[in-house]
């Protein structure tokens, strides 16, 4: 490891999965745009969350993505602002707000649902079906071990 002198971008897988990370949305985001899709790869878990479980409340929505609420609200903002999702009051709690995709919604979510698997093919051809089945153990393994690690004084357990 690099105590004194670190390329940061070289060195560190931190900052090696951040940039595959801004890389792929990069990628995913001109694609989706080229083809009429006007949305941000971010979007799409709580797009497709409500394409495929029908209305949910914002909380539910951020409870299947493991995601905090308030991430989901500025989503689910945007998705209501280009007019793929619409938010209406719960009709026996008012306040909740359930989250309902619009046709506009549903026809972006057909289109992604099917490219979305031909894009991450395209994406990673170059990895044998091998090598996709042990990179994804190994992302699994270290998104598990960071979600359950304790910080204690600014470090990992």
């Amino acid at each position: 490891m690099c105590v004194e002198k670190c390329d940061i971008n070289k060195d560190l897988l931190l900052f090696k999965i951040f940039h595959i990370h801004k890389i792929i949305c990069n990628k995913a985001n001109k694609y989706f745009s080229k083809e009429g899709v006007v949305i941000q790869v971010e979007q799409i878990p709580v797009l497709m969350t409500v394409f495929y479980h029908g209305p949910q409340t914002q909380q539910d929505i951020a409870h299947e993505l493991f995601r905090d609420k308030s991430s989901v609200l500025r989503t689910v903002a945007s998705l209501v602002a280009s007019d793929y999702l619409t938010v209406t009051p719960d009709g026996t709690d008012k306040r909740k707000k359930m989250v309902a995709i619009t046709p506009k919604g549903t026809e972006a979510a057909q289109f992604i649902a099917k490219e979305v698997v031909t894009t991450d093919s395209k994406m990673f051809a170059n990895l044998s079906v091998a090598e996709k089945l042990i990179l994804t153990e190994l992302l699994d393994k270290c998104a598990n071990h960071i979600n359950n690690a304790e910080y204690i004084d600014g470090l990992i357990s």
